[in-house]
């Protein structure tokens, strides 16, 4: 059974990690929740959490905006 991530990645709203993603996208750029449209933080931060989540370890999986943990 796959996991969804947490920690910043995770909307407090919402509860989804279903991120909205820009055409151009840097640090500084504003990610929002696909699902409610509430602002999650600055990518810079959020890629941080998720590299820290094992996101670079290939332990995810992303499906338009969607990341979930891979068993």
């Amino acid at each position: 059974m796959n996991q969804d991530v947490n920690g910043k990645l995770a909307c407090t709203e919402c509860g989804t990690v279903y991120l909205d993603f820009p055409t151009k996208l840097d640090s500084d750029t504003l990610i929002l929740c696909r699902s409610c449209g509430k602002q999650l933080g600055r990518w810079g931060e959020l890629e941080a959490d998720f590299i820290a989540q094992g996101g670079q370890d290939g332990v995810f999986e992303m499906h338009d905006g969607q990341i979930i943990r891979k068993e």
